[in-house]
């Protein structure tokens, strides 16, 4: 059989052609600015002379972007690592070009750009995460007082209130944002300098090139520098609880816009029609918001896939065929938190319709219950028995007048309900109470039902404007993070650039005796 030589047809198109498609429309940039700070960094510390470390970042600045981008694979080189030393060679020479490889490898090279592009994509989705806190914050500013109907089981529970919703929300969403901010931090050091994995007898300086690059540090062990996938899969973790999350508030929000419920509307950019039924107002936004979740989560579960059970060690199962997947799971979260966030800020609550629906299905009675206790001095579960019983015979009042339960109004009742109350406890406990109408017509008024429950992370509008302001201090502390891991990565480029232009714009350092010259 005769033996092919490399790269095989099959594998050049099956492998080679589309990892060297994907490394420049993910990493080209990255693949550039190491170069560029590994060039300084060898000069700096007289490993490679300054002249040639000049013709090396004038040939690295001079690089044409589109010509690369334009560039199909051929064959004649493996990868974009070699298609770009290659084109060094040709604008510098060989024996120039070459000595820029000196203590480094493409593996850590390699683990560096993957980091560099996955702080990227992390710090994009903070942003949109962030934004839409924002926006449930927002709203829930303008909804203290807005009485709304809790669920639990998927029924009618209890009464709250919008701005104790919106704010359950948020605090989870602060959540899966200090994952993210801490799966951005472990990410955010370099492994460049580990080389092949276990270093160089060189005299590098590792932390030097990590801080010309915006690391936060080294990723010190070598061996885990080039090993470890725990920076992906952190990062791949954070991204599925938040978007478990996303896809949980974007299916409340979806079912609130229904016909049946009412209680939210899109503003009309986020709504498209029907082709055929002219009434139609679906309110898609929040379809592609819960679709791009969950794509972005089985995106997120597959890389956990693709790299368990994997050797411990630099192997293509964690790089060229596994980036792609977290650059997508990144994106399509991003996608969704985005759109998320910029439906909700223009989005209508119906708080006529929430208001009257927290009225509905006794969904006050866990009060009445409560009230007992405290005026009667009894168990709790003996006020249970009897508040059922009063909501049956209720229920039996309202069909007599056919009238539906969840009509049910504290004016209709008022003054029956201390009568069927009184029935109730007859039935229960064999004797009456001595519970006021007033205190029952209270313990059925949504408002006052929300308005006692002010203990910490209650629904009660001095406890939702207090947690308000809680929230809002940790969104200007997560803004303050932001912000300075922005500006780390938006000036790395300029202080990169800076360092070039000052080493050569420096004397000539051929004296340096561990120079390659």
């Amino acid at each position: 059989m005769m033996e092919e030589k490399f790269p095989a047809p099959a594998y050049a198109e099956n492998v080679l052609a589309e990892t060297f498609e994907e490394a420049k429309r993910l990493f080209l940039d990255a693949f550039i600015e190491v170069d560029v700070a590994h060039a300084v960094m060898l000069a700096e510390q007289g490993i490679l002379a300054r002249e040639n470390a000049c013709l090396i970042l004038r040939a690295l600045n001079e690089l044409n972007r589109d010509e690369i981008f334009a560039a199909r694979y051929d064959g004649s080189c493996e990868d974009l690592f070699f298609y770009l030393q290659r084109r060094l060679s040709e604008m510098c020479g060989e024996d120039v070009a070459g000595r820029l490889h000196t203590a480094r490898s493409r593996n850590d090279i390699d683990v560096t750009i993957y980091r560099m592009r996955l702080r990227r994509d992390l710090l994009a989705l903070i942003r949109a995460a962030m934004d839409l806190r924002r926006a449930l914050l927002d709203q829930a500013a303008l909804h203290h007082e807005t009485t709304i109907p809790a669920y639990t089981h998927t029924q009618p529970a209890q009464p709250t209130t919008l701005a104790h919703y919106l704010l359950a929300m948020a605090e989870v969403l602060g959540r899966d944002i200090a994952r993210l901010q801490r799966a951005f931090e472990n990410a955010n050091h370099s492994p460049l300098g580990a080389c092949a994995i276990t270093t160089t007898g060189f005299a590098i300086d590792r932390a030097r090139t990590a801080e010309l690059l915006g690391f936060e540090g080294v990723a010190e062990n070598s061996y885990a520098a080039i090993s470890a996938v725990d920076y992906l899969t952190e990062a791949m973790g954070a991204v599925a609880v938040a978007m478990v999350d996303v896809g949980r508030f974007a299916q409340d929000f979806l079912l609130m816009a229904t016909r049946e419920f009412g209680f939210l509307r899109l503003s009309d950019g986020y709504v498209q029609i029907s082709s055929i039924m002219p009434q139609k107002r679906n309110p898609v936004a929040l379809e592609h918001v819960r679709a791009l979740a969950s794509c972005a989560l089985a995106e997120a579960q597959s890389v956990f896939t693709v790299v368990h059970n994997t050797p411990f060690g630099d192997i293509n199962d964690a790089e060229d065929d596994l980036q792609p997947l977290v650059w997508r799971a990144l994106h399509d979260a991003r996608r969704a938190t985005a759109l998320f966030a910029a439906v909700l800020s223009s989005a209508q609550f119906n708080v006529d319709r929430l208001r009257e629906r927290a009225s509905e299905d006794f969904i006050t009675v866990t009060e009445l219950a409560d009230a007992l206790v405290r005026h009667e001095g009894l168990a709790f579960q003996t006020a249970h028995r009897i508040v059922a019983a009063f909501v049956r015979r209720t229920q039996s009042v309202l069909e007599a007048i056919q009238t539906p339960a969840d009509s049910l109004h504290i004016e209709l009742v008022a003054q029956a309900a201390h009568r069927l109350l009184q029935e109730a406890a007859r039935e229960v406990i064999g004797r009456t109470l001595s519970v006021s109408p007033e205190v029952v017509r209270a313990s059925l008024d949504p408002t006052s039902f929300v308005g006692v429950r002010n203990v910490t992370g209650g629904p009660a509008p001095t406890e939702t404007r207090r947690a308000l302001m809680a929230e809002r201090a940790r969104e200007a502390a997560d803004e303050e993070w932001y912000e300075r891991r922005k500006e780390l990565l938006a000036t790395r480029r300029h202080d990169l650039k800076a360092a070039a232009d000052a080493l050569c714009a420096g004397p000539s350092d051929k004296s340096r005796k561990h120079t390659i010259d």
